[in-house]
């Protein structure tokens, strides 16, 4: 009879086990030593796309998808008893389905592991367009920034601890010359699959930069031991040499940093890390000051998205004329700050941690204002052109905005016209193209900046249909000494002529450049020859059409 009860407990708990275990996943897997699979329970042929009877036998790495089955490995052959894993995201190979894969290794099982398939936010998360490192099969720079964005805010909701180590490996070209190309290939494999495995969901882990790495990871993880385990991998690998590696770990989510554009703060950062080849921005100083500088950037960033929300900045405005007869056309609006300080860092600094939107929120109201203030008084609304980054241009929250902006006035829309810069950051030209349509057909002019800077010119001015060009001043400074110069100035006119494109040539200082530009057949100039940007528009009265007064005593009048 106590056999019969201890049987029932047992019974009992084991039940109680398996229920826990489904409340929190859709698929049970246990594996045995070899990690083939003997036994499987739940949504087997959802997640798998095999069915439930016939994953038993079947090495459990062989149902993963192809970028996932070395971090898979990884994780199975070192477990010892008694580890459990941090959840990792992985693809199946069948279904494309992405799926969290918890595991643990319980004392007294014959060293067999259990795996809980879970479908949940987390997976969900997974970079979309995935664009990764052919050597090391990390995500790239932009697609591990745009992850850690997303994985941030997915682990403050949880209120998950999350930390980010940026490593830098010093030494690379010289293993590479002493193992060759394969044997080098080999070593940037295995160091991404190291750096996935300690990375939070099995994927948040990007090369950032040739010699550069970062890794989100949560708390539990100690950044340091991850920079061991590489040394250690190396070391075997390379025994002659292996390599130098520095380490900074920041907490994503300490202090102000778990505010609003925390994210941005952090690419910027990182962004400035990569790029910057200077001595007092290598590992060694991000180390001794992440944290400080995570918060510089992010005080710098409340007080500019302030100055951008407040109109505590000045515009000007400069004239772009008709080459033919040097009448007016339109103007630009510029930007500007504090007196004597230049506009340029403190824009660059805006696009780059993702406040742009502000400040091209900012000007366009600004811009209406000053329309606004023109109208009442019946003058003549002057055409002006307000600078978009292709940053802004990316939001649909921004389009929303500006079309409201301007949707109950048509006048003062139809005397705006939108400078698209920054035109590279556009990531979807079919999606560009729509919007721009959409913006001129309210009436709004649409004009691209800077063509010819870039060898994307033509692509844009092939993908994307718009007003006007504007072409940058470096060609135009050196149009009358450089043939080959004068040779892309005439040949891009000449294309915006056929398409029906205006062209704007920018940084005109010179009759001489004046004529050359008119020969070529560009339509349009700016520059300190035709005027310097100024505080205010000198703008003409309305004239008001003569009508005879028809209305005399005894007379009637009608429309008919």
């Amino acid at each position: 009879m106590a056999q019969d009860n201890k049987l029932d407990t047992l019974r009992a708990e084991k039940e109680r086990f398996v229920a826990f275990s489904f409340a929190a996943a859709d698929l049970l897997i246990e594996l045995d030593g070899k990690g083939v699979v003997v036994f499987a329970s739940g949504a087997a042929k959802g997640l798998t796309g095999v069915d439930m009877g016939d994953l038993k036998g079947l090495p459990f790495v062989d149902l993963v998808a192809q970028q996932d089955k070395g971090v898979i490995s990884n994780i199975l052959d070192g477990m010892k008893e008694g580890d459990r894993i941090t959840p990792v995201v992985t693809r199946m190979d069948k279904t494309s389905v992405s799926a969290i894969v918890g595991a643990c290794k319980l004392p007294r099982n014959h060293g067999h592991v259990f795996l809980a398939l879970n479908i949940s936010s987390m997976a969900s998360t997974r970079s979309g367009s995935e664009y990764r490192d052919s050597e090391t099969g990390l995500l790239d720079r932009k697609d591990f920034l745009k992850l850690a964005d997303q994985q941030m805010a997915a682990a403050a909701d949880a209120g998950q601890q999350t930390e980010l180590t940026l490593l830098q490996l010093n030494g690379l070209k010289d293993m590479q010359e002493r193992l060759g190309d394969d044997a080098m290939g080999n070593v940037l494999d295995k160091i991404g699959v190291l750096l996935r495995r300690y990375s939070l969901g099995g994927d948040s882990a990007g090369r950032l930069d040739d010699d550069k790495y970062g890794v989100m990871h949560s708390a539990s993880i100690d950044g340091k031991a991850i920079e061991d385990k590489i040394s250690e991998l190396t070391s075997e690998m390379d025994p002659k040499g292996g390599l130098s590696i520095q380490s900074s770990t920041v907490d994503l989510l300490k202090g102000a940093l778990s505010a609003t554009n925390a994210t941005q703060a952090l690419m910027y950062v990182v962004n400035r890390f990569v790029d910057s080849d200077a001595e007092d921005f290598n590992i060694k100083s991000l180390a001794e000051g992440m944290d400080n500088r995570l918060e510089k950037t992010m005080s710098r960033m409340l007080a500019l998205k302030s100055v951008f929300q407040n109109y505590k900045f000045k515009l000007v405005y400069q004239p772009i004329v008709k080459i033919v007869d040097k009448d007016i056309h339109h103007y630009e609006v510029l930007t500007r700050f504090k007196d004597g300080e230049s506009p340029y860092e403190p824009v660059i600094f805006a696009e780059e941690t993702g406040i742009i939107q502000d400040l091209d929120l900012g000007v366009a109201q600004k811009v209406k204002t000053k329309l606004l203030e023109i109208q009442k008084r019946g003058d003549v609304l002057p055409k002006l052109a307000i600078n978009i980054s292709g940053y802004s241009l990316d939001s649909d929250a921004f389009i929303d905005s500006l079309l409201a902006l301007y949707s109950d006035n048509e006048e003062i829309r139809e005397s705006i016209g939108l400078e698209i810069t920054e035109s590279s950051q556009i990531k979807d030209l079919d999606r560009a193209e729509k919007i721009i349509q959409t913006l001129r057909g309210t009436g709004m002019e649409v004009s691209l900046d800077d063509m010819g800077s870039g060898s994307a010119s033509f692509q844009y001015i092939r993908a994307l249909t718009v007003d006007y060009i504007k072409i940058d001043g470096s060609y135009v400074k050196e149009v009358l000494t450089s043939k080959r110069d004068a040779a892309i100035l005439k040949a891009l006119s000449r294309l915006c002529q056929d398409l029906e494109i205006g062209t704007i040539a920018e940084m005109v200082e010179t009759k001489e450049q004046l004529h050359v530009l008119n020969v070529l057949g560009v339509n349009y100039g700016q520059g300190w020859y035709f005027g310097k940007p100024q505080p205010d528009i000198d703008t003409k009265r309305k004239t008001r059409p003569i009508t005879k007064n028809l209305k005399r005593k005894g007379f009637a009048t009608s429309w008919s």
